[in-house]
């Protein structure tokens, strides 16, 4: 890839991110809001971890800048996935563990295609993209269909038996 192809491809994703940062915040609920804080932290942590520490090039081994950039959007895309009162994130976070296990697949498997190792753990992004668009078009959607609704699961109360403490072992 040259370099200005490259340089394309990381104002193209800025702006796609940023856009739908723009739209999470304007039309997203706390879960959207999050998610895409996720994918503007790819880009700004990717952008600091290659002005600190140069462009890494040995795809033979992990770059462990980018080991710890997935691993926080990991955590915080888990902890999103579990307590939004929503389906999508889940497939965001999964997305996430994809890149995750991409790197450790390269540390655990020497004989790993390079090749094989980038697709792992850039290719989760491009569909997390999707995935977080289609979600706030959903969010939106049924904001305007059925009204304002949580963003957070809550916990359940308790049954109407276990209340009343009729309930076998209450």
């Amino acid at each position: 890839m040259s370099l200005a192809s490259a340089d394309v491809r990381f104002w193209l994703q800025a702006a796609l991110y940023a856009a739908l940062a723009l739209a999470a915040w304007r039309w997203g609920g706390g879960p959207e809001r999050i998610l895409a804080g996720v994918l503007v932290w790819f880009k700004v942590a990717d952008s600091a971890n290659h002005a600190l520490f140069g462009d890494w090039s040995d795809l033979s081994t992990i770059d462990t800048g980018h080991v710890v950039i997935d691993a926080v959007a990991l955590a915080v895309a888990l902890g999103t996935a579990i307590r939004a009162n929503r389906i999508y994130p889940l497939w965001f976070a999964a997305f996430q563990v994809v890149a995750m296990s991409a790197h450790l697949a390269r540390e655990l498997v020497e004989g790993i295609s390079p090749l094989a190792y980038v697709v792992m753990y850039v290719g989760p992004s491009y569909c997390q993209i999707i995935v977080l668009a289609l979600g706030i078009w959903w969010h939106r959607r049924r904001v305007a269909r059925y009204g304002p609704y949580r963003s957070w699961r809550s916990f359940s109360p308790p049954s109407p038996a276990r209340a009343r403490g009729t309930w076998p072992n209450a």
